[in-house]
């Protein structure tokens, strides 16, 4: 049951940071939905494998690992899913993307650091 607090936990922080963000940087009102459900796949994929992982080697250095590997699939995925659902160039895309999920990752880390 604490699993699934903190994976929803998690994307829940995920959506309070990145939806407003990438609507700031998108510039268009309809990418609110988009957003929202590009993170609602993205987000407790990414983190539910991260926990098997865990659960599975206890290694925490190969931990780190995969979150880096994960993270840096995230940002390309989402960029081209906010590229498709927000009509976006790829470039745009790929960039407002890695800046939300850098804020995110960064601004998630350190909330759930002190919790």
């Amino acid at each position: 049951m604490k699993a699934i607090i903190t994976l929803l936990s998690a994307l829940l922080l995920t959506l309070v940071i990145e939806v407003p963000l990438g609507t700031l940087l998108i510039k268009r009102k309809d990418s609110l939905i988009p957003l929202i459900l590009i993170n609602v796949l993205t987000n407790p994929a990414l983190n539910l494998a991260l926990t098997l992982l865990f659960a599975l080697t206890q290694s925490i250095s190969l931990y780190w690992i995969a979150v880096l590997i994960g993270e840096i699939a995230v940002f390309i995925g989402e960029g081209f899913l906010i590229r498709s659902l927000c009509n976006l160039s790829l470039k745009r895309a790929i960039i407002i993307s890695t800046v939300i999920n850098a804020v995110s990752l960064i601004l998630g880390s350190a909330i759930l650091a002190l919790i």
